[in-house]
């Protein structure tokens, strides 16, 4: 059986490379490699096959690479886990997974489950897998039902990094400062396996801190709230971030006012993109040339994009299968397009706005609102620290807008609600919050995307 492009191009790197460093230790492409094939005699020894499922729930760390490259080199399915979910959140996961082992050091939260704490070596595989088949399965987050296994393939992967590649001007002397989880698509896809792939150097951290970025990086793959955390020293430092080639956000939009803050700072102009779980990347805004405010760029190449009903529909080579191991009938149109539930705008130019997610909309009295756009307005009252709004029901609209606030601590709650009501203003009349609550934080993923689904019971609006 034929090994995989993707793995053939990793393992004709140069072993002397150099392609991770985590904190004092370096590890060399050649070092990767042996890594990979001891721990695949080890997952061997443990009873894995090629083919089977394996459960990976680790901080960021050289065991959760080896994890990694020992599924690679046995062609065992890796299940990337988010490592501060417990055992009620991975319950219906490891029951879909149906794993033969996972690796964490919670063996509770895997009941009825071979699990150990971290991976091992034993006698190496003599040769990486052929299955040019499944890779991986990924669960989206479930914020609003039972999490769904996207099942990933080495060929989606593949196709979807060379359009990237292309797109962003990628290179082997690329340096790329990885901070972003590992068990998400922008981590563990774009950032360690797109590194991989191009033969590029990661600098591997287990969380970001808005510190000097490590000397000759070049990259910098974030979600919008590094950068907000990052400005006050881009502002104070620009100096700093002058060794950067690209600075890219995605997960969630990146404020207008946040981009145009960072420019003026550094002279970076923020690279936005548009991807999820099931598609790993749809669209860019791209390397060298017009990057739009408030868009997430074209279609890359070889993927199509479509509006229907205002909803971003896409297909192409990087878009999954279908979910496993239970089918979502509506998750394909009749000719086969992903239905992304976002909802979006096409200009003339091919540029995608996503305006919101089409399942968050707030629909007052027939009007389709979007949360995103009243948060936008209010996120720009000074005393603002975080903000999200959500629908709660009414007897008459059906829905009105209410707005949970984070304040900064700069001014009282008096003053806050009247800034804020004053900025809602600007609105028309549907979109101006009914009623405002201040918290101690809102309801935000591993990857700092705000889950809207939660706010209202999260928060205390009473439906």
């Amino acid at each position: 059986m034929t090994r995989p492009s993707f793995l053939r191009r990793f393992l004709a790197h140069d072993p002397a490379r150099m392609a991770i460093e985590y904190g004092e230790q370096s590890l060399s492409f050649g070092q990767l490699r042996q890594l990979g094939e001891g721990t695949a005699g080890w997952l061997r020894a443990h009873g894995v096959v090629a083919g089977d499922r394996v459960c990976i729930h680790l901080d960021t760390s050289v065991d959760l690479l080896a994890a990694h490259l020992g599924c690679m080199a046995l062609g065992a399915i890796r299940v990337p886990l988010n490592v501060h979910y417990k055992a009620i959140e991975l319950a219906p996961i490891v029951e879909d997974a149906a794993p033969t082992l996972a690796i964490s050091a919670s063996p509770a939260c895997f009941a009825g489950v071979p699990t150990v704490a971290r991976p091992g070596l034993d006698a190496p595989v003599a040769e990486w897998a052929g299955l040019d088949d499944v890779t991986a399965l990924l669960f989206t987050s479930g914020t609003t039902g039972r999490p769904k296994g996207a099942p990933q393939t080495w060929t989606m992967w593949e196709s979807n990094l060379d359009a990237l590649q292309a797109r962003w001007e990628l290179a082997g002397r690329d340096v790329l400062w990885l901070t972003l989880p590992l068990f998400h698509t922008h981590g563990l896809v774009v950032g360690l396996h797109g590194a991989w792939l191009r033969g590029a150097k990661v600098v591997l951290r287990d969380r970001f801190d808005p510190i000097e970025p490590p000397a000759g990086v070049s990259h910098f793959y974030g979600v919008p709230t590094y950068y907000r955390r990052w400005l006050p020293l881009m502002q104070a430092r620009p100096e700093l971030f002058t060794g950067f080639r690209l600075l890219v956000s995605g997960s969630d939009g990146l404020p207008a006012e946040v981009s145009d803050a960072i420019f003026a700072a550094t002279g970076h102009r923020i690279l936005e993109r548009y991807g999820m779980t099931e598609t790993v990347m749809i669209a860019s805004n791209p390397g060298s040339g017009e990057r739009r405010a408030g868009s997430v760029g074209t279609a890359l190449p070889g993927t199509r994009i479509r509006t229907a009903d205002g909803e971003v529909q896409v297909r192409g080579p990087g878009v999954f299968g279908g979910y496993w191991p239970r089918a979502d009938e509506g998750a394909f149109t009749e000719d086969g397009y992903f239905r992304t539930g976002d909802a979006g705008e096409l200009d003339g130019d091919g540029y995608l706005r996503i305006v919101g997610r089409k399942k968050d909309l707030i629909i007052v009295g027939g009007v389709n609102i979007s949360p995103a756009e009243v948060e936008r307005v209010l996120a720009a009252v000074p005393g603002v620290a975080d903000v999200g709004c959500c629908g709660l029901y009414d007897a008459d609209l059906n829905e009105v807008v209410v707005a949970a606030v984070v304040s900064d601590g700069s001014v009282s709650e008096g003053v806050l609600q009247a800034r804020l009501e004053h900025a809602a203003g600007q609105l028309s009349g549907l979109k101006r919050p009914r009623r405002y609550a201040f918290v101690a934080e809102l309801p935000h993923n591993a990857l700092g995307k705000l889950q809207r689904g939660r706010i209202a019971a999260e928060v205390g609006f009473v439906r």
